[in-house]
């Protein structure tokens, strides 16, 4: 009998997990589109989820490396194997003593992920990309007020009003991990009388929509925005009554001193951006019935945390906290814990704090998880002897993907490895694959059942929705989640005495009072109503040490910390003259930058899509100095490896800068395998061996490595 039908689910195609339908057609997904219950909306990479799930190139049986790591040669074999060679190392791990030495790299959707829980129960630690790309503003917000932020995006584009401003530092919503709805909500903003102010190095779709684009030299954002607390602070022109109420005591005294060599003129000499400008759109700002300020993919800076800290400074004195078209402090649903919960070890009393030159100095500087780049180090340090991992792929995408793959090979006097055991799950063949002891094929998420508990998502109605399986899966292929509660029955069945995963959810969402069947029902979506604005005013307090904003870190006190420094740590400022150009690294619509799932989806890797080449873009004035033309192949070559690539030129860039797409170059798989690729990584400073000041400020290489081109 023919069926065809609407079925609610999530997409999965990047980590911005937007609602969606897909119609399947007698167990067939023959279309997707936006859930109207979540708006509507869409992207590309979402659309081409379909081609994802019926790829030939689909791993649909566990595998095992025959011959070296790198080789990227496998054999078949059963899970019953597979699950054996887990839970036979892991067992001898802790047998041994050295649990906190396992970690799993991940993309946490909860503090509550199945996955969490094994790690814990096993003893070890989570690493996850976060420090990648937003760790640094998770810890200035909670520093600062106190508040988790806002994840995907920062401000609620929707609650814009009428002459508010919006400030996108270095963002790219319109081409990047986002709720599809915030592109059109940020043009309905303008439409009814909103601005939008462009800070960005490349002038890209989001500048072609701006009233107003400002080119920046990378890194400088901090500078910009301290510049524009000077103008305010100085001009009286901020918004006292809020301060006076609100900062602790001393702060702004704090603060003033501090600020008083901070003008425009003088942020402007490292910024590059002209002091007038900044002094223009501090008064823009000042003048705005709200401002919200989007950085969540610039802040890849060497001196992450320092700008973080100066955007959150910024927000306080503007009084643009918790308001409409300010930057919003969402609440977190209560989710019901799964007991008996195993406790979360205590890695320092176990001899594990960080790794890398600084380590000694993380009592007093935090990550909100621990970066996944670190595995490298930790492998040289003999701290990580067993690895899993999912939904990343750090030999190719994140910073110091060089030394990871190095630290992989990495072997013992009697030719064992160090890292004895590597399990990576995934759907597609990824760069990350080669280096892998296990490979588990994953479900997409058309195939899987998953709770989705997100309190930091856009529009503030998902805080919980689920991703349900619409089709049978491909092959032999199980979601990491179910992987790891089979794993932890067998391990630790104390800890893991539920059904299945369908019956983990159940419990975590009976915290607030429903079932996965009550959401299943509401079109898989649940809110806990409202969004709520200045909820600081209902409380009396923030969620503070001393209740107040806290703009002076004083707990950073013994290292100098307290307030944050307009300028790149100085290994990122050293060699101009070796190396006078700063790589700036920037994501597109039709790339997911982990690589597998869309740079193996030939429905995003086709000349429509203008993804047949991945060149080096430049100002034209750059190459008239450097005597290169157009199409030319040139090399381009910073400390740590040099590339080959054609270069493109484009009035877009400004004038010392070197553009290019992150996250190619990745050679398994078909369509990843076609094409002038290469992997920007090649070039970007390798973590934890060489890099001391950047630990300590939050931030990574990726938007402050330094190259020089020749042909």
């Amino acid at each position: 009998m023919h069926e065809s039908k609407w079925i609610p689910t999530v997409c999965y195609q990047c980590k911005a997990e937007c609602a969606i339908l897909a119609r399947v057609e007698d167990g067939v997904v023959k279309e997707v589109k936006g859930n109207p219950r979540a708006r509507g909306k869409m992207c590309v990479k979402g659309m081409a989820g379909i081609t994802t799930l019926y790829s030939n190139e689909r791993l649909k049986h566990p595998l095992k490396r025959v011959g070296e790591r790198g080789e990227g040669r496998f054999e078949r074999i059963g899970w019953d194997e597979a699950m054996d060679i887990m839970e036979k190392k892991l067992r001898a791990l802790i047998a041994r003593g050295e649990g906190h030495k396992f970690t799993y790299s991940m993309f946490p959707h909860s503090t509550t992920d199945p996955k969490w829980r094994f790690v814990n129960a096993v003893g070890g630690f989570i690493s996850t990309g976060l420090p990648h790309c937003d760790s640094a503003k998770i810890m200035a917000h909670l520093h600062t007020f106190g508040c988790f932020p806002n994840h995907h995006i920062a401000p609620m584009y929707f609650t814009v009003p009428k002459g508010g401003i919006m400030i996108l530092s270095g963002r790219h919503p319109f081409g990047c991990l986002d709720d599809a709805c915030v592109p059109r909500d940020i043009l309905d903003a303008k439409e009814r009388g909103a601005k939008l102010v462009v800070i960005d190095p490349i002038f890209r779709t989001e500048a072609a929509k701006a009233d107003w684009w400002i080119p920046i030299k990378p890194g400088g954002d901090a500078a910009l925005f301290l510049g524009m607390c000077h103008h305010l602070l100085t001009k009286g022109l901020y918004d006292k009554a809020f301060c006076d109420k609100w900062v602790r005591e001393g702060d702004m005294d704090g603060l003033m001193a501090f600020i008083k060599d901070k003008t425009p003129k003088a942020m402007s000499r490292i910024c590059d951006v002209p002091a007038k400008d900044i002094i223009k759109l501090a008064e823009m700002c000042a003048a705005a019935p709200s401002v919200c300020v989007d950085a969540f993919k610039s802040i890849m800076y060497g001196n992450a945390m320092d700008w973080g800290q100066a955007w959150s400074i910024f927000l306080v004195i503007t009084g643009n906290l918790d308001n409409p078209g300010g930057q919003p402090m969402p609440e977190i649903a209560p989710m019901a814990p799964v007991k008996p919960t195993p406790p979360a070890p205590d890695l320092k009393a176990l001899g594990y704090h960080r790794t890398g030159p600084n380590r000694d100095k993380f009592d007093n500087y935090t990550f909100f998880l621990e970066p996944t780049w670190y595995a490298a180090q930790a492998v040289k340090d003999d701290g990580l002897k067993v690895f899993f991992a999912s939904e990343c792929n750090p030999a190719l995408s994140e910073m110091g993907s060089g030394e990871w793959r190095e630290a992989m090979k990495m072997k013992n006097p009697d030719g064992s490895y160090k890292l004895e055991l590597f399990v990576l799950t995934e759907i597609l063949p990824s760069e990350t694959m080669k280096w892998a002891d296990l490979v588990l094929p994953d479900q997409t998420n058309f195939e899987r059942w998953e709770l989705l508990y997100m309190p930091w998502w856009y529009n503030f109605g998902h805080t919980a929705a689920v991703c349900r399986p619409v089709v049978e899966p491909i092959g032999e292929s199980r979601h990491a989640n179910r992987v790891m509660i089979e794993l932890g029955k067998r391990m630790f069945p104390q800890y893991f005495a539920f059904k299945d995963d369908v019956e983990y959810y159940d419990i975590e969402l009976s915290g607030v009072g429903m079932s996965m069947r009550e959401v299943l029902d509401n079109g898989a979506l649940w809110s806990p109503g409202t969004v709520g604005f200045r909820k600081y005013e209902d409380a009396g307090r923030f969620n503070t040490p001393s209740g107040k904003i806290e703009l002076e870190w004083r707990m950073y006190e013994n290292i100098g910390r307290q307030w944050p420094s307009p300028e790149l740590p100085l290994e990122f400022r050293k060699d101009e003259e070796k190396y006078p150009f700063i790589l700036v690294n920037f994501r597109t619509i039709f790339l997911n930058n982990t690589g597998a799932w869309s740079q193996n989806n030939a429905q995003l890797r086709d000349p429509v899509s203008g993804l047949d080449a991945n060149p080096l873009i430049l100002n034209p004035l750059d190459g008239a100095r450097l005597g290169v033309a157009d199409g030319d192949i040139v090399t381009v070559e910073s400390s740590t490896g040099k590339v080959r690539v054609p270069v493109q030129f484009t009035e877009k860039i400004k004038p010392g800068c070197a553009g290019i797409i992150h996250g190619f170059g990745q050679t398994m798989g078909k369509v990843a395998a076609r094409g002038p690729w290469f992997g920007d990584n090649e070039l970007i400073a390798d973590a934890g061996s060489h890099l001391d000041e950047q630990d300590l400020r939050g931030g990574e290489a990726h938007v402050s490595t330094r190259v020089r081109i020749s042909k």
